[in-house]
């Protein structure tokens, strides 16, 4: 065949180039009908003997109606609660093209695959021709192949051609990582909590990997792998559901994620909350981990203690005076405790705007509470500790105010703070923080014992159009009454 004979471009030869507008505007139209979910009344923008063009695996679709039944009703079944994000669009006459991504959650059957209920990015590639304000063909290309391997599954078994990738010199695409550090702190936090694989936590975590708490602090993998077994002695039905994550940093090196999880069981077992009650408690923790190499080499993790005592049926205070009293909490343990958000590793840097807001915001509600009716939306959400929940700007302001006038705030540090953006979803911040203070005055804390306290934290926070709308406070309260008590 000769080359230069070959005719291209055989759609576009008599395109109409005053008809850019229209197409623009029913092509938009389309698209947030679409994020709509709307199937049986989308003749508004396709018409009647409309022709979709599929890749292998998604077929082609003669009229509207083999459209909507062939394609659109099985691909929300198999993902729903899709959100389309076009990336880039471009127009010209009766033309128009866009690639992009949908945001989706696999709930249905898809390529033999069961419902995983994971949160998946589904890439396209669209190429529309509009006529008389109707769209009349369109052809897509569709990453299943991507899709699966978010799943699970490998079609390539390896043998793709991305083995031949240069790493190094890989666009750095910040949504294709969030997704994958999402997926993989899922998936490993299920594996070894409610699939009881406990052994694998070695396959995850350095062999010297520190993890901190208000608790304790330990430094070698072994102990994480112990400490799971005494949880799942005393809750051996535990569930781990994940609430959020949020990250940033590259999956493909070094990433800092922050997990919000909410964990439930039964308390059978004997252990460190006292015998088994037979009592089911539900509870928050939030684990900030620094990932290397798809290795947790150093984390942090604050859980809801109140919240668990609270449902067992005690206080704190008398937890913490009884465990004094068995000789089990000691002076020693102070040290631990101020030391629990030490930082060995060198964390990637992630600063956004929203990022910096919060911390800024957080300062300024530590220094003075009366900045939450500037700072907080009025409807706002706060998860306090203690498994409370606190509606409304008001009663946001009495609950900081009735714990931080127990003491007498000398320094407020952010340790660090990152921010995640995903377009169907609030723009969120999470952040971890120390207050370095006196115990000077009365209150739910008890009499003034003019010690210095050191308060740690880890707070979730999720922005409004005027300011904070949903916040997760987690405090370790053990660890203020241990320092207050001993």
């Amino acid at each position: 065949m000769n080359k230069n004979k070959i005719r291209q471009a055989n759609h576009t030869l008599n395109n109409d180039l005053s008809n850019t507008k229209r197409t623009k505007r029913v092509i938009e139209k389309m698209v947030v009908a679409l994020n709509d979910h709307r199937i049986d009344d989308i003749g508004e923008f396709f018409s009647d003997d409309f022709n979709w063009f599929g890749n292998f695996g998604c077929g082609t679709k003669i009229g509207l109606k083999e459209f909507q039944e062939n394609w659109q009703k099985p691909f929300q079944k198999a993902f729903s609660e899709k959100v389309c994000v076009d990336e880039g669009r471009v127009f010209e006459g009766e033309w128009g093209a866009a690639f992009g991504r949908q945001e989706a959650v696999h709930t249905g059957p898809f390529m033999g695959i069961s419902p995983t209920h994971k949160k998946v990015n589904i890439k396209y590639m669209d190429f529309w021709h509009v006529k008389n304000d109707k769209i009349v063909n369109n052809w897509v290309m569709v990453d299943f192949p991507d899709v699966m391997k978010q799943l699970g599954v490998d079609i390539f078994d390896g043998e793709g051609w991305e083995k031949f990738d240069n790493k190094k010199n890989k666009p750095h695409n910040c949504f294709d990582d969030q997704h994958a550090i999402e997926e993989f702190i899922y998936r490993i936090t299920e594996e070894i909590w409610e699939n009881k694989k406990v052994e694998n936590i070695r396959k995850y975590y350095a062999k010297d990997v520190i993890v901190r708490s208000p608790l304790i602090t330990t430094f070698d993998c072994e102990k994480v792998v112990e400490a799971t077994y005494k949880t799942l002695d005393q809750f051996p039905d535990r569930e781990l559901i994940g609430e959020d994550v949020i990250s940033c940093g590259s999956i493909d090196s070094t990433y800092l994620s922050s997990h919000r999880i909410l964990s439930t069981g039964t308390h059978l077992g004997e252990g460190i909350y006292g015998k088994p009650t037979g009592k089911k408690v539900i509870y928050r923790v939030i684990a900030d981990c620094l990932i290397k190499d798809n290795k947790v080499i150093e984390e942090w993790i604050i859980r809801d203690e109140k919240s668990i005592l609270n449902q067992l049926g005690i206080k704190v205070d008398d937890f913490v005076k009884q465990k004094i009293s068995d000789g089990i909490y000691k002076k020693s343990d102070i040290d631990l405790i101020k030391n629990c958000f030490t930082i060995k590793n060198i964390i990637p840097n992630c600063e956004s705007k929203n990022a910096i807001k919060y911390q800024d915001y957080f300062s300024k509600i530590i220094k003075d509470q009366k900045n939450v009716y500037k700072l907080y939306e009025r409807s706002a959400q706060l998860y306090w500790i203690g498994g409370e929940v606190v509606y409304t700007f008001d009663k946001i302001f009495e609950k900081w105010k009735s714990f931080l006038s127990c003491f007498k705030i000398l320094k407020c540090e952010i340790s660090n703070n990152i921010l995640l953006n995903q377009n169907n979803m609030r723009p969120r911040s999470s952040m971890r923080w120390r207050l370095i203070c006196k115990h000077n005055k009365n209150g739910i804390f008890g009499l003034p014992t003019n010690k210095d306290i050191e308060i740690f934290g880890i707070s979730h926070a999720e922005f409004g159009k005027k300011g904070i709308i949903r916040e997760f406070i987690l405090i370790d309260e053990i660890s203020i009454w241990k320092q207050i008590l001993l």
